[in-house]
């Protein structure tokens, strides 16, 4: 393995990491934002079911980085970049949500955007970026 793909993995497996404990890609973000929408739009089935499958879509992300930076590591290049372009998705998503909520919410500080969950962002980013041929 080539070691600038041996330094993406790592940094991919690190960014999904953060992502993962941020909750930016995971359950926390996806449930703050349920109960805020349950709060303020409605107490609906159908609202209660979209967002069950978005807690379950997003709770991926984080773990498509990782899973993705393994498969840099295997060679993978195509697939490995592919899962971390979703992961890093999914994490800007909810970063993006995060923040829309917390300032609704009259919360929104500068140090939101400093957070784990942007440093896995742009880890994720970094690393899809120098696993190029």
């Amino acid at each position: 393995m080539d070691s600038k793909y041996r330094k993406a993995m790592y940094i991919a497996i690190v960014a999904g990491i953060l992502l993962l404990l941020s909750g930016i890609s995971g359950l926390a973000t996806w449930e703050t934002i349920g109960e805020f929408v349950e709060e303020n739009v409605s107490d609906n089935e159908a609202i209660q079911i979209v967002f069950a499958v978005l807690i379950f879509i997003a709770s991926l992300g984080g773990i498509a980085v990782i899973i993705g930076g393994i498969l840099i590591g295997k060679d993978k290049l195509g697939t490995g970049r592919f899962l971390i372009m979703l992961g890093a998705g999914m994490g800007i998503i909810g970063l993006i949500v995060s923040i829309y909520v917390a300032y609704v919410q009259g919360s929104l500080t500068i140090g939101g955007f400093f957070s784990l969950g942007f440093i896995g962002i742009v880890l994720s980013i970094i690393a899809r970026m120098m696993a190029k041929k």
